[in-house]
């Protein structure tokens, strides 16, 4: 089950004078309050697993970092909200936790199943992406095909340009590009076929497609690329 951080955990580490919660994406859930709140007080949330939500790093890192994964804390604070709520009386708290609990589980299986990556982000906007944390969503402008697609870089990380994951399997499709777009080839063949020409993409070749495009992507086995698109919002 994954960690949720509330606004409650940003209170706590922002009271210990920490400057970073490790919030790594495969293991714990962040509310939209606690995003909020972490950025009025000018704290870091830490994508990265690397460092183990162990506490300062030295050198390179953004140091002070608040492995605020309290969970029992969390769910004790929501059960308090929750009875502040319902009508006086006596209140079978067992159950009131339990509810709790249920509803927290739902929420991470919902949110596992979102493509998504870990990254680790600087103080001053470096991103880094962690390839083997990438999970796949789907191109839905592609229906015969089941396109795996996920972007990890976005406008979100303050960047002019985007950059994904595509992957699938023994498919071709059409496809018109509004951007200018690089593809770096990381397990398989990518077929590109321009007018008459088909230009095959093998592990480590990069590939060029300029703005106004009108080409057919695909692969006769297998593919996995990583994009690059200019401008960011290609989609």
């Amino acid at each position: 089950m994954k960690t949720l951080i509330t606004a409650e955990t940003v209170k706590y580490c922002h009271k210990k004078g920490e400057k970073v919660i490790s919030a790594p994406l495969s293991s714990t859930i962040v509310t939209p309050e606690a995003k909020d709140l972490a950025a009025k007080f000018g704290i870091s949330l830490n994508h990265d697993t690397s460092s183990g939500g162990s506490s300062a790093s030295t050198g390179g890192g953004v140091p002070n970092s608040c492995s605020a994964t309290a969970n029992d804390v969390d769910i004790a604070h929501i059960q308090q909200c929750v009875t502040q709520q319902m009508p006086s009386g006596k209140h079978d708290s067992a159950a009131v936790e339990a509810l709790i609990k249920k509803a927290l589980s739902e929420l991470n299986q919902g949110a596992s199943a979102e493509p998504g990556c870990q990254k680790q982000i600087s103080e001053h906007g470096v991103v880094l992406v962690r390839g083997n944390s990438v999970s796949m969503g789907r191109l839905d402008a592609v229906k015969e095909h089941n396109i795996g697609l996920t972007d990890v870089i976005t406008a979100k990380d303050n960047s002019n340009i985007g950059a994904g994951y595509m992957s699938w399997e023994n498919g071709f499709f059409p496809w018109t590009l509004t951007y200018d777009e690089v593809d770096v080839v990381l397990e398989g063949e990518l077929h590109i076929k321009s007018g008459d020409q088909t230009f095959v993409g093998k592990p480590g070749d990069v590939m060029f497609i300029p703005k106004g495009s009108s080409i057919e992507f695909g692969t006769p086995t297998s593919v996995r690329f990583v994009y690059v698109t200019y401008p960011v919002d290609w989609a």
